[in-house]
């Protein structure tokens, strides 16, 4: 457990793009989901302000979070919500370490 990593990367969306950045997260996430080292990595919307998203992930180490990160599939999702318009910004992402 040492060395797992969390991570949060925010989204804010486009109106009116968000049933396309589903579509889009929905690809990524199941190619993420069999990665060697992805213990979850789930695509969550705000309950309150839908256009803001949220990918939700633990890693089992930062080697494998950094694989992750040169894989084709997150570079499609990022140059589809990119060229797509679907985001505002790009994302926010911050890792983390558990404390407790």
């Amino acid at each position: 457990m040492a060395d797992t990593v969390y991570v949060t990367a925010t989204f804010k969306v486009t109106p009116g793009k968000e049933a396309e950045f589903i579509e889009a997260g929905k690809v990524v996430c199941e190619a993420t989901r069999k990665e060697e080292g992805c213990i979850y990595y789930d695509l969550v919307q705000d309950q309150e302000d839908g256009s803001t998203f949220q990918m939700v992930e633990k890693w089992t180490s930062s080697a494998a979070l950094d694989t992750h990160l040169k894989t084709d599939h997150v570079g499609a999702f990022g140059k589809a919500c990119t060229e797509g318009g679907m985001w505002v910004g790009g994302p926010v992402i911050q890792r983390l370490t558990q404390r407790a």
